[in-house]
């Protein structure tokens, strides 16, 4: 590219991005954000290695190994086995995905999509540390959610039917992987580009409950694995690829060039985005989690059993009807989405945990009983950000309304550490031992210490010490 054409693609949304990530470096973040980036981090393996036991993830892996017959350098965590970089990445991001566990407000799955990618370059790159993974992870998540509020938020991206974890990831797993790579903010912004003209994913998924929601996750992991590589060697982007008035990000998947998507350059470095991102407590789509904080809130102050109920009634959006509103789910991503499923659980088993999206579950008697007593009802009013109001009433006549604004897991509202630390530690002991389970805690919180990333490296490489349980 000539001098005038290096001059005009620096001069674009994705060239000022691209420089801010050439530039910073783990000692411009703060503290409180390094840590938080750490416990991310170990949030993600966690989901991942509890994901081993999902038919997405065994069937990725059984795909890896036809997509990568000569095995390769980058390790399929927990399980021994290998191969080439972005068919790791894609196998690891498909099964961080595949409970419905990792964390939101990024891309919105930014862990399922920078990590696997990160992770798979740091096993097949020498140059790579801990410092500079978790530089790639915060660059990756900033990008990842700057892009994804210039498109105009989660619920109205979401509301034309684009996947943002499949539309947008890319992106934020080009950024990170570019960063890891020390690319140069040309090469940076050909990365970004790359990755923006070969993205995708809708929620055609949600019409029968198919397994492609878990692969936007890994194959956005894989396509910013390639694209920065493409890179790195030279292969150039467009340098437009956000703003252009045919195919920009923008205009083609968000609401056009709007202030919001004019400013995603803007203050970088001053408030890393790493720190919107929100933990999950409850396995399913996080659409679900207020109503799911309101029936255990009324399960507890109130006493409320399962059996008392006469009905469940959920004022919500359209949207938050024609994607939570099925009843009876027959399959693992039909229950994840199904808020009266969600909700006949909270109020049956006091809690939504993993183990209730399993087939050990799925077409229970008695959740199906209670599910088919939640009714929603859409209100085309209504705010697309507004959380469902839910209206319980009793065989007995009592009436509890209530309404959580800020579900537990948003950054308004976090989970405490030691619950996220708790997390992991269930979720990590399905495959490893408890002795296991610790030392891959501590090298992940100290992930910037000289050491660390070898220690996780071997531990997720290695093969599971135990079988997993549903």
């Amino acid at each position: 590219m000539d001098s005038a054409g290096i001059a005009q693609a620096a001069a674009t949304l994705t060239g000022a991005l691209a420089r801010f990530g050439a530039s910073f470096s783990l000692g411009d973040v703060p503290e409180d954000d390094r840590h938080y980036a750490k416990l991310l981090a170990l949030d993600l393996f966690g989901c991942a290695l509890a994901g081993l036991d999902t038919e997405e993830a065994r069937l990725a892996r059984r795909a890896a190994h036809s997509l990568s017959p000569g095995g390769g350098g980058a390790s399929i965590w927990g399980t021994g086995e290998a191969a080439a970089p972005g068919v790791a990445a894609m196998v690891n991001g498909t099964a961080a995905h595949a409970l419905e566990l990792d964390d939101f407000h990024g891309v919105d799955h930014s862990g399922a999509v920078t990590l696997p990618a990160l992770m798979a370059v740091a096993d097949t790159g020498g140059e790579a540390d801990g410092k500079r993974v978790l530089e790639g992870m915060i660059f990756g998540y900033e990008v990842g959610r700057r892009l994804l509020d210039g498109a105009g938020g989660y619920r109205r991206h979401n509301a034309a039917g684009w996947h943002t974890t499949g539309t947008l990831g890319s992106y934020a797993a080009a950024a990170a992987v570019a960063k890891l790579l020390g690319l140069d903010g040309q090469r940076m912004a050909w990365a970004l580009g790359i990755a923006g003209s070969f993205t995708g994913g809708t929620w055609a998924f949600n019409e029968d409950g198919a397994m492609s929601k878990r692969y936007h996750a890994g194959a956005a992991a894989q396509t910013g694995l390639q694209a920065a590589f493409l890179a790195r060697e030279g292969f150039t982007g467009p340098a437009a690829v956000l703003e252009a008035e045919r195919g920009g990000c923008f205009p083609l998947y968000g609401e056009g060039m709007t202030p919001a998507a004019r400013s995603v350059a803007e203050g970088l470095g001053r408030d890393f985005r790493i720190g919107w991102a929100g933990v999950k407590v409850y396995a399913c789509c996080r659409g679900i989690h207020s109503a799911l904080d309101v029936a255990l809130d009324f399960r507890q102050e109130h006493g409320l059993r399962a059996e008392e109920i006469a009905s469940v009634h959920v004022l919500c959006t359209p949207v938050q009807k024609g994607q939570l509103g099925l009843a009876l789910p027959k399959t693992r991503i039909e229950a994840q989405f199904s808020l009266p499923y969600s909700t006949a659980v909270a109020f049956l088993h006091g809690e939504a945990g993993y183990e209730f999206f399993t087939e050990k579950w799925i077409g229970d008697p008695e959740i199906e009983a209670l599910a088919a007593r939640v009714v929603l009802e859409a209100d085309e009013g209504r705010s697309l950000e507004e959380e469902p109001v839910i209206t319980v009433r009793t065989r007995d006549g009592r009436v509890f309304t209530g309404q959580q604004p800020v579900p537990i897991g948003d950054p308004a509202n976090p989970v405490p550490e030691a619950d996220i630390r708790a997390k992991y530690r269930a979720l990590a002991t399905r495959h490893l031992a408890p002795g296991t389970v610790r030392r891959l805690e501590e090298a992940v919180l100290a992930l910037d210490s000289p050491g660390s990333l070898a220690e996780v490296r071997a531990i997720l490489a290695a093969r599971a010490e135990r079988s997993g349980r549903e």
